[in-house]
């Protein structure tokens, strides 16, 4: 019998989670969203047997081992709880929430529960993220010296109907959407980071009313323990996008990569090594599953596949919870840099 899954929200939840779990093997049982009409709308298009817009409902429903949470991060702490009371395992969606209190209370709960619980950071199985790691990895560049890494995209929340991402008071703007991915590649790649350095900007319409408060821009330079340094420029205010630019230099050359989204589940990545031209990298041959569809499902379908190992071992893999408090941690002195302009170092 396959596993089951409830699946917690009718935006990202229904788009990519829904199909992703199905495409690693899962029966989706169950369907809550905060509105009863988009939950048995969606529950209709996509045969999901059983819908609600209750909470205890849905995580008491008999056919589900496990839950997807892909509700807004003001809430997260509120149906994480309610989760591991009900005995289930837990895939929650970043940002992971409100602030670092929150995160932290989350995670010890989850550590009580002894039950699997991982982040949703997908991307971390994308092709191209998942080939500079292994390059890195096997000192393809020497030892890492400093990096640049360039962001620069358009916002399409507004336009799906996504207005909490945009309100500060639910976890919304540019860093907790697109910096949570960002700052866990950073971690990903280079190691822990121990200082900060920030500014945030806004960027409001002019005809908007009231005009969004969260920022669109964000520029973050990132120390890490073993010395080596990052800076990060990250906006969701370029029209039109230009794609990820991404620029690693080593002891021993320089890696450059560049994609036409945020995510690196494309585009191109070449070595140089000193008194050399770049050469381009073969890309990795997991880059044709991803190109063969959706590329978010293909890569939350590797990540679901994760998250069942760590149901089968008793674990939690990474990218798991411990994981998402370290990037709130991050997220948190990021703010606090910017709005008091100064360093902020970073205890993890």
């Amino acid at each position: 019998m396959p596993r089951r899954v409830g699946v917690m929200g009718g935006g990202w939840g229904t788009r990519v989670s829904v199909p992703a779990f199905r495409a690693a093997g899962w029966e989706v049982a169950a369907l809550w969203s905060r509105s009863t009409e988009r939950a048995e709308s969606e529950a209709a298009r996509l045969e999901i047997p059983f819908n609600t817009t209750d909470v205890d409902e849905l995580l008491g429903h008999p056919d589900i081992d496990a839950v997807a949470i892909h509700s807004p991060p003001g809430i997260h702490l509120e149906h994480c709880r309610a989760a591991f009371a009900a005995g289930k395992h837990v895939l929650l969606d970043k940002p992971f929430a409100l602030d670092t209190a929150e995160a932290e209370q989350i995670r010890r709960l989850a550590e009580d529960s002894g039950l699997t619980t991982m982040i949703n950071y997908e991307f971390r199985f994308a092709p191209v993220r998942l080939l500079i790691k292994g390059l890195l990895d096997e000192g393809a560049i020497g030892s890492f010296r400093y990096a640049t890494m360039e962001i620069h995209t358009t916002n399409p929340l507004a336009q799906v109907g996504k207005l909490w991402r945009l309100d500060p008071a639910t976890g919304g703007g540019v860093l907790n959407e697109l910096g949570s991915h960002a700052l866990d590649r950073l971690r990903q790649w280079f190691g822990e980071i121990t200082s900060v350095d920030a500014a945030l900007r806004s960027f409001p319409p002019p005809d908007a009313d009231p005009p969004p408060v969260t920022e669109d821009w964000v520029q973050a330079t990132c120390t890490f323990a073993d010395g080596g340094i990052a800076t990060l420029n990250l906006s969701w205010v370029s029209d039109p996008p230009s794609g990820l630019r991404l620029t690693i230099v080593g002891s021993e050359g320089v890696l450059t990569a560049h994609a036409s989204g945020a995510m690196l589940t494309d585009g191109g990545v070449a070595i140089g090594k000193p008194g050399e031209d770049f050469t381009p990298v073969p890309p990795p041959p997991k880059q044709q599953d991803v190109e063969a569809g959706n590329s978010a499902i293909a890569v939350s379908s590797h990540l679901i596949h994760e998250f069942a190992r760590g149901i089968d071992e008793g674990i939690s893999p990474a990218p798991n919870f411990t994981d998402a408090l370290r990037s709130q941690i991050l997220i948190d002195a990021v703010r606090e840099s910017a709005a008091g302009g100064r360093t902020v170092s970073v205890s993890l």
